[in-house]
């Protein structure tokens, strides 16, 4: 049923207008994952610093969650089910790997439905979270690179993980030191995540003398998920401990400025810290490294610098 459902899709993307289908190419890129990803950014570093913590804690763990399932079910992509699906050569950059669930969908679900849940007296805001997320999901379908049940179970992934992340935090707040513990809980989780991906035996197909999915390849995108989650963790804990920025109440300009000044510190550690590490330590442990650099560096080490920028503004104002 599901690759029926694929093929009517394939049908209609294949007659769509030109625009319908430039459309969902973009809603299926990662350029909409870039939107996605940026809107928590914006939020943590300019209006809502709590809501912003929550939307990235969420993505992050979810991230290793959806990486432990792609992993361990290891179901191929529906061209590889059936020859006669034909995938959006578009999305086959980002089509990489196993299927199941979702990573587009999962990633886009729980940043933004986190979003949605903390500003859920702005309707319109869950509102416009919830159409992006379903068409970012939907895109997967029309592009012929996810099944219908890759996208249903990464959508409940994303939406799972905001409910135990909501419920999560509020448990932190009401003791001291708790977040030290829920620190060490998820280094110590995503250690044994880390260790089971890489000692796991995966299948080794081959098509046309071609390996249908590079083991190594999976193994990578666990330690990348790994890298975002413990960078966003330590971050956070980093943040909440010792760096304590305000967020909310800026004047214009100085929104515009952290964007500006958290952006360029967050690509510089990313491609300059995080370029140097994967060609120091290698695919696993560079990628590694680099992924907790780049998200450490946007949850803790840029609103460290927004402070100095606070009062260089403050000083303006005076």
């Amino acid at each position: 049923m599901d690759i029926d459902f694929l093929l009517w899709l394939q049908g209609v993307r294949q007659t769509a207008a030109p625009a319908i289908q430039a459309f969902f190419t973009f809603m299926g890129s990662e350029a909409a994952m870039a939107v996605a990803m940026v809107v928590p950014c914006l939020i943590y570093w300019c209006l809502d610093k709590a809501c912003g913590q929550f939307a990235l804690l969420a993505y992050g763990s979810s991230t290793v969650f959806n990486q432990l399932v792609k992993n361990t079910v290891c179901a191929y992509r529906p061209w590889v089910r059936d020859t006669r699906i034909v995938p959006d050569p578009a999305a086959l950059a980002g089509a990489g790997g196993y299927s199941f669930p979702s990573g587009h969908t999962q990633s886009s679900a729980s940043m933004l439905s986190a979003v949605a849940l903390r500003w859920r007296e702005r309707r319109w805001v869950a509102v416009v979270c919830a159409l992006f997320t379903l068409l970012i999901g939907f895109s997967r379908n029309f592009l012929g690179v996810h099944t219908p049940q890759d996208v249903v179970v990464g959508l409940i992934e994303g939406c799972a993980f905001v409910a135990l992340t909501n419920r999560v935090l509020p448990w932190i707040e009401a003791k001291e030191g708790r977040d030290a513990q829920a620190t060490v809980a998820g280094v110590l989780t995503t250690v044994l995540f880390l260790v089971f991906v890489t000692v796991k035996p995966y299948p080794l197909d081959y098509a046309d003398g071609q390996l249908l999915v590079n083991p190594a390849d999976m193994i990578d995108s666990c330690y990348k998920a790994a890298g975002a989650f413990l960078g966003i963790l330590l971050g956070w804990f980093v943040e909440r401990r010792y760096v304590r920025f305000q967020a909310g109440g800026l004047t214009v300009a100085e929104g515009i400025a952290r964007l500006v000044v958290g952006g360029l510190l967050t690509l510089c550690a990313y491609k300059q810290v995080g370029g140097a590490a994967v060609a120091l330590g290698g695919a696993y442990a560079g990628e590694l490294v680099k992924h907790v650099v780049a998200f450490f560096t946007a949850v803790a080490a840029a609103p460290a610098v927004f402070g100095r920028l606070h009062g260089l503004f403050s000083h303006e104002a005076r």
